[in-house]
């Protein structure tokens, strides 16, 4: 049997270094266990801190007051479940099933809701300052005492959710929910900030629309027919065949939200629309009806105006360059830094006509 023959001094070397070798290995292990084991064996839930529930089904696991803060529970299905009073701070839910989900009393502050499904959903007492509920469906949710400061509803579902007077919601979106929860025909809405709603089916009919903001906003199968959309933006707006609206703003709508050159408008009314920036070159717009029609920055060049009215018109900064004003009127008009390079103005009235800035086209000899 072989025999390590040490004497005295080197065996109390080796006992020396094995004692401060273990001890090392055991400090290593022990720190091991504080920063990485105690974090995979601690209890999820309730501490589920930045977890990825992603594909993970949760239906049978309690959430009540679990802390979910910055967790991914996108696309997960969380249908019926108890997230009562549970922290889903910052956490992304987008697209999630929380249909009939109880979230009373959960923070929700700054979470991502994207198309989330919230119908029936219980928010009541939820703080949702901040969060993103961008085309989510709220149908049937209640909102009573939730807070929704500075929460984004665009394209939000809100028909028949229930709010109440401790419902912080801002006005526009209050707005929102009550056009889509109750009959709108001849409301009065003026200015009215209506972007990026959802106003599929609402009867809106004789409304008074005049200079509101409809820009991206869901039209579908509205009602619309006889209502004041003087100065409304209607860009980006989205129609369907179902939708009821007047041919005039039917007419706005293609205009501002197609581009097309050379289109044949002899005699149309467009007056009092809303036109910044459209598309009109080459088109023939012979005794339009433009008065107080809104055409800053719009695209006139080649456009044939004769004997166009115009009256009050705003042309600020619109370029009219090689465009026929033969006998147009132009009384009143706002024609502020609007180019009129080699445009024919024979004939034309500019009485009143605002022309600071304006570039107006070089005299012609006479003979």
């Amino acid at each position: 049997m072989f025999k390590l023959n040490l004497d005295r001094p080197q065996r109390a070397t080796i006992w020396v270094m094995l004692v401060l070798g273990i001890s090392l290995l055991a400090g290593v292990l022990y720190f091991t266990f504080i920063i990485y084991l105690r974090q995979a064996w601690a209890s999820c839930p309730p501490a589920c801190q930045k977890a990825d529930f992603r594909q993970v089904d949760l239906r049978q696991t309690d959430l009540k007051q679990a802390d979910l803060s910055e967790a991914n529970l996108a696309e997960t299905n969380l249908a019926g479940m108890d997230l009562q009073e549970a922290n889903l701070y910052f956490a992304i839910l987008k697209a999630a099933n929380l249909r009939g989900a109880n979230l009373r009393g959960a923070d929700l502050r700054g979470s991502y809701l994207f198309g989330a499904n919230l119908s029936q959903a219980d928010l009541g007492q939820a703080d949702l300052g901040g969060a993103r509920l961008d085309e989510a469906n709220l149908f049937e949710a209640d909102l009573r005492g939730a807070n929704f400061t500075g929460a984004d509803f665009a394209g939000a579902n809100l028909r028949a959710a229930r709010l109440d007077e401790t419902t912080n919601l801002s006005p526009k979106w209050r707005l929102v929910w009550d056009l889509v929860n109750q009959d709108q025909a001849g409301r009065r809405l003026v200015g009215a900030d209506l972007s990026q709603a959802d106003l599929g089916n609402v009867n809106l009919r004789s409304a008074d629309l005049r200079q509101a903001n409809l820009q991206q906003a869901n039209l579908s199968g509205a009602d619309l027919s006889l209502a004041q959309l003087e100065g409304a933006d209607l860009r980006q707006t989205v129609l369907d065949d179902s939708t009821r609206l007047d041919p005039k703003w039917g007419l706005v709508w293609q205009i501002v939200n197609h581009i097309e050159a050379g289109r044949v408008m002899t005699e149309v009314d467009l007056s009092g629309a809303d036109l910044s920036k459209a598309y009109f070159r080459q088109a023939d717009l012979i005794k339009a009806n433009l008065n107080e029609t809104i055409l800053v920055e719009a695209d006139l060049r080649q456009a044939n105006l004769s004997g166009a009215s115009l009256r009050q018109a705003n042309l600020t900064d619109a370029s009219l360059r090689g465009a026929n004003l033969q006998e147009a009127d132009l009384t009143g008009a706002n024609l502020t830094g609007a180019d009129l390079t080699q445009a024919d103005l024979a004939g034309t009235i500019l009485t009143g006509a605002q022309l600071q800035r304006a570039v107006l086209p070089e005299p012609t000899g006479q003979d």
